[in-house]
Parts: structure tokens; sequence; C-alpha cells
């Protein structure tokens, strides 16, 4: 028997293996496409990485596993259901890999998407730069025909003659015209939207909306939505200085040109080159495109000829069946630390007495417990990855790819070459135990500190016993904020304070309270630039403090709260945003909920609520007051339960004529932090949506304790036709935070909340808020 003909195998790139002019097939034993979040954010992490590392490593490359192919020979049999004149030549019978093609021809269709539109953009703003954008033609045309062929084959007849490139037996059929609702109908309707995009770009769309929207809610619409966000990381790269992803001045640097548009244009690298001096603030539409465009097309080109599969085409699916199992079932896939652990306990072995109970040992416990309860791969993978980007970033201020073999490198490099005490020399058993204990501390950090979600105030640091209760308190409510608000930059910095208080084996108070008032400093510098200024730019900040100063490579001498406090002020100052003026200026239009910083509006909401008082001289307003002049909002415990959602004053969804018109004209005044507060979640869903006199009863009561006065609301609501609701009644009694809420209840029931004192609320909430910070920052 001849073995190498069973299973026939090739090695080949994505642009190959889809331009075969091949319909490929699920057969109904196949599950449905379920492809989870975490493996998309995988797929688009480890191509942008990719292309990131392609800048050094020009051999640079992605595996993206083994396909099981079977060719279908009896097609009139086995197509079901089918139109005869539809079929395509050659059909392959997909045994394992449908979650993967399925996954490329959705990134695909994103990819036309997104350069097709770059190409209407620069085409109807070209005039300043047309004759080298004229020269750009070619380089559209190639990209869009190559990912055509990632969704769609040419039957090279019908109506259109393009179509799907995956179907799902049963569910689908290739058709030769119609409706598409018609004839792709599988649950997931990976088949129709293929279809309906095919359709769409027929008719040469103008702009997004001229192309399909999947089903709200469907797998689809969902794995689309992550594939978006992500390629518009892409597109904005060179504003943000992102390490994950090269700008395009880089690219054309430091990766050959053809790579992305065939061959080296000098004229327009050139153009593209003098744009780095630009601050990103005053790039043109067109320069932004321009960029925009060169770091797609690397995406673009990086997924079509460096991607690759292994194709496996047994003879039969019998021989398939044999193969897919034995694939998926030798175990589970080791991380880059588990493979890296060898090398440790070898390394203790023959360099020390023995690996057990050695430093080395201690450190890796600290390190495996991470992932030692994690329940499936994917998790225990996820958790590696986090830490991992974590430890590199502190220890050198870049973070290492996601990717198991460059992870497995890093370590490997690092402990036998780079993490020696004396340059040029080979590590010592000393520096290597030192590098070991590093990742164990960070391990620990990562334990404590950031995987811990329940905890309150009361139980929360232990490890800061020498300090008092109220800065324990007040760190730990900034750690639950920052963690909240998925700032993991944050850590970079806290974990290399925390391993002061390790290495004095928590018998320092002095670096105790260092470690305190750290998490206070970050705090107070991710919550000035986020309510002023968007994110970009705002994790450079701190791996230049890293790379420069204080990572593991760089040591302790300059591992202080001046260095600290100095460096985020400077980087303030550099954004324009450095005094209350000028950082007020932006944050009266910034600070509000449909930013994408809701918990920056609650933490913001919590500081000015803390210790203030009503105002009584503007009603509706607070102003600062004497200590303990309100309870402690500065409490991880009211942050996640008293205080737990922001509620909009005037609503969302408003009835009209109950409220101010001009607080929903364009500027959308209802969004800013002076229309925002606070309640408990069950309060917040009976109070969203109603009038004003509605609102103040409910406020009212969360605000009142006298029962005479609750008895008299319960009359207000009776004459004014408010009905009000046990249940919330019950829980508004029951809250035990309200102080914050008494300045609104002060407007009254015949009061106007409008635009104006919105508007005043506003800056009255920015003046304090600045204070506040700003003293964290510099005291």
């Amino acid at each position: 028997m001849d073995i190498s003909r069973i299973f026939q195998t090739s090695s080949q790139p994505i642009s190959s293996f889809f331009n075969e002019g091949v319909g490929y097939y699920i057969p109904r034993y196949q599950r449905d496409y379920s492809w989870e979040k975490e493996n998309i954010e995988q797929l688009m992490y480890d191509i942008c990485s990719g292309v990131f590392e392609l800048q050094s490593n020009h051999e640079q490359i992605h595996f993206m596993g083994t396909l099981i192919l079977v060719g279908e020979y009896d097609k009139e049999k086995n197509i079901t259901p089918k139109d005869s004149k539809a079929l395509p030549k050659n059909i392959d019978n997909v045994i394992d890999g449908q979650q993967r093609i399925s996954t490329i021809a959705l990134l695909a269709c994103c990819l036309y998407k997104s350069i097709h539109r770059l190409r209407k953009k620069i085409v109807a703003n070209r005039e300043e730069y047309e004759d080298q954008l004229e020269q750009l033609q070619d380089a559209f045309d190639s990209h869009l025909d190559k990912l055509t062929k990632l969704f769609s084959f040419d039957l090279t007849r019908g109506i259109p003659k393009r179509k799907p490139i995956i179907i799902r037996q049963d569910k689908d059929r290739w058709t030769l015209d119609g409706n598409a609702k018609e004839h792709y109908t599988s649950e997931a309707h990976i088949s129709l939207y293929l279809a309906e995009f095919i359709d769409a770009i027929q008719n040469e769309p103008v702009d997004f909306h001229d192309y399909p929207k999947p089903k709200k809610g469907s797998v689809v619409a969902e794995k689309i939505e992550i594939i978006d966000d992500y390629l518009e990381t892409v597109k904005e790269s060179h504003k943000n200085d992102a390490n994950n992803y090269p700008s395009a001045w880089d690219i054309l640097s430091k990766i050959a040109q053809s790579e992305f548009w065939n061959y080296d244009r000098p004229e327009l690298t050139e153009i593209i080159n003098g744009f780095k001096e630009v601050p990103s603030e005053e790039l043109k539409e067109i320069q932004n495109c321009i960029c925009s465009l060169v770091q797609v097309f690397a995406f673009s080109s990086y997924l079509l000829e460096r991607c690759c599969f292994t194709v496996i085409r047994p003879t039969s699916q019998i021989r398939a069946f044999d193969m897919f199992q034995s694939l998926n079932a030798t175990g589970t896939p080791l991380t880059a630390i588990e493979t890296f652990k060898p090398l440790v306990v070898h390394v203790a072995d023959v360099k020390s007495q023995e690996f057990r109970n050695s430093n080395f040992d201690k450190s890796l416990t600290k390190i495996e417990d991470l992932t030692r309860l994690q329940q499936n791969a994917s998790a225990k993978n996820a958790r590696t990855n986090d830490y991992l980007t974590l430890f590199s970033l502190t220890y050198e201020g870049k973070a290492v790819p996601k990717q198991f073999s460059i992870q497995r490198k890093w370590l490997i490099d690092k402990f036998q070459k780079s993490c020696s005490s004396i340059d040029g020399q080979d590590p010592s058993l000393e520096d290597q135990e030192k590098f070991m204990e590093q990742m164990g501390i960070v391990a620990e950090y990562y334990k404590k500190i950031i995987i811990p979600k329940n905890k309150t105030g009361n139980q929360s640091l232990p490890e800061l016993n020498l300090i008092s209760d109220s800065e324990r308190k007040i760190a730990f409510f900034c750690l639950v904020y920052l963690n909240d608000a998925n700032h993991k930059m944050a850590h970079t910095v806290l974990s290399r304070f925390y391993s002061l208080t390790v290495y004095h084996n928590g018998r320092d108070d002095e670096q105790q309270k260092k470690f305190a008032i750290a998490c206070k400093v970050i705090a107070a510098f991710f919550t000035l630039w986020r309510s002023a200024l968007p994110n970009t730019g705002l994790d450079a900040t701190y791996r230049q403090l890293l790379y420069d100063k204080i990572s593991w490579q760089k040591g302790d001498s300059q591992l202080s709260l001046d260095v600290l406090k100095n460096h985020c002020q400077e980087a303030l100052a550099e954004k324009q945003i450095g005094t209350q003026v000028s950082w007020k200026q932006k944050a009266m239009s910034y600070l509000r909920y449909d930013n994408n910083i809701q918990k920056v509006c609650k933490f913001a909401l919590m500081i000015t609520a803390h210790n203030t008082i009503p105002d009584p001289d503007e009603t509706g307003l607070m102003k600062i007051g004497r200590s303990e002049s309100s309870p402690d909002y500065q409490d991880s415990e009211r942050w996640k339960k008293d205080c737990k959602t922001i509620e909009h004053i005037a609503p969302q969804n408003p009835d009209l004529g109950s409220w101010d018109q001009d607080l929903y004209s364009n500027d959308g005044d209802y969004q800013k932090i002076g229309n925002l507060t606070l309640l408990p979640t069950n309060i917040n869903s009976s109070a969203s949506n109603k009038s004003w006199i509605e609102k103040w009863i409910y406020y009212s009561h969360l605000a009142e304790t006298n029962l005479d006065e609750l008895s008299k609301l319960k009359n207000i609501a009776q004459e004014k036709g408010v009905e009000l609701n046990s249940e919330t009644i019950k829980s508004l009694k029951e809250a035990r935070y309200a102080h914050h809420i008494k300045p609104i209840v002060q407007v009254g029931q015949t009061g106007k909340w409008d635009k104006e004192l919105v508007q005043k609320r506003t800056e009255r909430i920015c003046d304090i808020l600045w204070k506040r910070m700003n003293q964290w920052l510099t005291e």
C-alpha cells in the first residue's frame, strides 16, 4: 500500500488556497458556525502582531492550522438541495476547517469594505496628491480582486456570476439567480451574508450604508463587529503610537513595499514620511486616509500571503474521519510558560543543588497558580497571554506578541541571554533566579490585584498592613475603578511599585504607602486624560516611562513617586491639558456618557460627591464642604453596590414635551456629565425615561428619611397622577447613600432641569474633579 497516495498534503498561503475556484461544502453532521469571540480576537491579534514582527523578521508567517478536505465526485447525488445549473466545477467537503474558512470569508468582506471606502474618500479628496495617488489604482484593484476570491468563486454564469465560497448541506444551495434569502437559509447566516455582499459589490457601493447589514443579534453580526473594531484600530494606528501595529511610515521604511503594492513608490513614500511630523489631530482627512490605506494594505497582504494552511486531502471520507479524530484527540495544547518550565528546571538542577524547593521552584509555583484553576485550554491560554503581556511590559517596556512561538522564544532569550546584570556576559545563576523572581512577583500581583472581583474595602489589600485603613481603602477604590475601566496598562506601573513592598517582605510602611499613593496617582492621571481626550497615545505614555526609567531592566533607582508624578504631569502638559483652564476647556465637552468612558464618568461623580454639600447659592449644584461633610464615596463597596449604575437625569429616550428640547439638540447635552447621577440598579430601572416630576419624586424618596416628608411625597404623587412602584419605594427607603442626590432634589418639583443647569453642573463637576485629581498628582 502506498501511504503517500492516501493522504495528499500541501501547504499554501491564503491567497493560493482560495484561488482555485472551488466551492466549499459543509456536511450536515458538522456543527453550525460558532467560532468564539476569543478565537476571532486571537486571529486578528495574530495578524496585527505578525505585521509588527515583519518589520524586523522578514521570514515571519502565521500558520493557521490544518484543513481536511475531501473532493466531491458525485454532485448530483450528494449535494442537497441543489440547482444543477449553479454547481461549481469543483466542490470540496469540509471535514475540518469550516470555522476558519467561514471567518476568513467574513474578514475578507470587512477588508473589502474598508479598502473600498478608503478608495472613495481618496478619490473625492485627492487634488493635493493627485499624481501620486493615481498610481495606486492598480494596488486597489489587486487587493479587491484577491479579497473577492476569499468570499466567492466565479461560476462564469448566472446573476451575479460570483457565488458564496462556502455553504451548508440541507440549508443552503448555490443558485443561478433569484432572491438570496430563499436559497441561503442556514441559521448562522454566513452564506446569506456572503451572497448579499456579492450582490452589493456588483452595484459599486458608494459607502458602508450600501453594504448588507447582517441580522441584528446574529452570529455574523457579532463576528463582523469584532473584526470591524480591530480594523478600525489598524486604520488609526498612525495616530496612537500603539506598539502592536505599525504606523504607515514605519511600514514603508521597514517592510518591502512589494509586500503590499507590488513595487516601490518613492514619491508617495516621501509624502507619507512627512505626515510623521504633523500632530495627529492636525492631519487632514486625505492625509489620514492615505496613512490608513497603507496600514490596511499591510494587514490585507499579511492575511493573503503570509497566513497559511496545511491542506490534507484524504482519498475518502472514512480516511478523513480517522485523521480528524487523531488530530483532535492529542490532548490540551501547552502554553509558552509550560514549555519554558523544563529549561528552568534543568538550569536549577545543573547549576544549583536541585529544582525542588529552590527559589526557581517558588517563583514558578506563583506563575503556575495563575492558570491552575482555569477550566479549559482557551481560558488558560487567555490568562497566560494577559500575564505575559503584563510581565514583558514591566520587564522592558514592550509587549511580547500573543503568539506561542514568539512568547516561548522571548522567555528563553531573556532567561538565557538578556537578564545578565553585566552587559556582554551570560547571565549568572543569581541573574536567572532574579529574572524568575520578577516573573513570580508580577504573577503574585496579577493573582492578588487583577483577578479578585468581589472583595470589598474591608477585605482588600491585606498585604498593606502597616498603613492606615483609610489609605488602604482609597488605594483599593482606585484599583477597582481602574480594573472596571479595563485600564490594563495601569498595572504595568503599579506592579512595579507593588514589587517594592514584596522586596521588603511587607515590613516597610514607607514602601506600602508608596504603592497606595501610586494607585491614586495613576487613577488621577487616567481620569484627567480620559475625561478630556480619547485613548490615543495613553498606552505609549506608560511604555515610555517603563522603557526609559522604571522597567525591571532599568532597576529601582528611578522607581519613585516623584518620577511617576513628574512623568504624568509632563504627559498631560504635552497633550495641552496640563492646566485647569486647558483641561477644563476640553473636558466640558468630552466628559460625557456616549464617549465610551462610562467608568470615568462614574468615578468623576463619586469623587465630586465625596465631602461636598448642596450649594445654597446655586440650586442644583454641589460645592466642596468640610471633611466628613458627606458619607465616604471613595469606597469600593459604594462603587459596586450603592452607586452601581449611571442615571441620565433628563432621559436618553424622553417624551420631549416633558423636557427642555435644547438638551437634545445636535450637541446632545443630555449626555454630558452634568446630566448624570448615580443610583442603585433596581432604582435606576424604575426612574429612567420618566418626566421631571416623576424623577423628582423618586429622587426625593432616596434623599428623604423624614416620615412626614415621605407622606407628603406620596400625596404629591397622587395629585400629579404619578403611580409609584411599591418595590421601588421600598428600595429607595433602604438605600444607604443618598447624599449626592440632594442638590438635584433641591431643584424642586416646579423647578426646571434644562440645558443651562446641565451646563452649570458640568462646569462645577469639572472644577471639583480637577482640584482633587490635580491634588493627587502633585501632593
